[in-house]
């Protein structure tokens, strides 16, 4: 009789755990929503000169601070995501952060394809439209034990290291400007939480078993501010098509030789005549 009343007992938890778990794999394949995240970070610098007064190198690392500042939205279902900048009417004193936003990145549109391992990132670089097109980058990911709250969702950590080539870029009216670049390595520190179980992430980050919602990258920090959830309709993604499409590498190339251009047009006009002009030294991550 004892061995009967368990078959009907484990036969009834077998069940229950058939349908409950049937309905989390139902929910969990239409999860998506859209995310929020801000940015805030630093670009190392030095400028020198015989006009560079220290109320003017404030003024302009209060400007490069400012440039990093922005928002973002990241629309997301199971296996797509589409992060893109939310681009405000122009304000008094960023138009000459323009320049600079270009070398920091961030802006456009980038999409992800988790289960097909790919994104496209539709960038515009000096009035032209790039579709850069290329395999995800795969990160060893190491998840910690720790943990903490960021809004209504409980976080676990996890730290990854990142090879970067660091670009120097440095320049004089004497001699002109150059460019020399540095590979080192970069650790990366990222909160996920298994509360929305989708492998997504702001930009070109992924690969844990939940969103991420704060990620320290180097000089750079993004936060995520709002999560709407959607679990009872597929969010659809569209990935963006227009623009001249090229890989990682060939876009690097273009990049590459506009950044040439621009030191002889810089030596060129500028590089005659002497004079007490201004030196400076900008060091960006890529």
């Amino acid at each position: 009789m004892g061995l009967n009343i368990r078959s009907v007992k484990m036969k009834k938890l077998f069940l229950f755990a058939l349908l409950f778990g049937t309905g989390l794999f139902t929910q969990a394949q239409n999860i998506g929503g859209e995310a929020t995240y801000k940015t805030a970070g630093s670009i190392p610098f030095k400028m020198e000169g015989d006009q560079m007064t220290p109320e003017m190198k404030k003024m302009i690392e209060e400007r490069m601070a400012k440039a990093m500042q922005k928002e973002f939205t990241l629309q997301f279902n199971r296996n797509e995501s589409l992060y893109e900048e939310v681009v405000e009417l122009e304000k008094e004193g960023q138009r000459g952060m323009r320049f600079m936003s270009m070398f920091t990145g961030g802006g456009g549109t980038y999409y992800k394809n988790i289960k097909e391992n790919r994104y496209t990132d539709q960038t515009e670089f000096f009035g032209k439209t790039f579709l850069i097109k290329d395999s995800l980058e795969k990160l060893d990911w190491k998840i910690e034990k720790e943990t903490k709250s960021i809004g209504n969702y409980i976080c676990q950590k996890a730290t990854a290291m990142r090879i970067r080539e660091a670009l120097t870029i440095k320049g004089n009216p004497r001699e002109g400007m150059k460019d020399s670049a540095v590979v080192d390595t970069i650790y990366l520190t990222a909160w996920f939480t298994m509360q929305i179980p989708v492998s997504h992430g702001p930009g070109q980050y992924h690969g844990l078993p939940g969103l991420i919602l704060e990620l320290n990258d180097g000089d750079i920090t993004i936060l995520c501010t709002k999560v709407s959830l959607n679990t009872k309709e597929t969010v659809s993604i569209e990935e963006p098509d227009s623009g001249e499409e090229v890989n990682e590498e060939e876009y690097q190339e273009i990049t590459q030789k506009k950044l040439e251009e621009m030191q002889q047009n810089f030596g060129g006009g500028q590089g005659r005549g002497g004079g007490g002009g201004r030196s400076f030294e900008i060091t960006i991550g890529r």
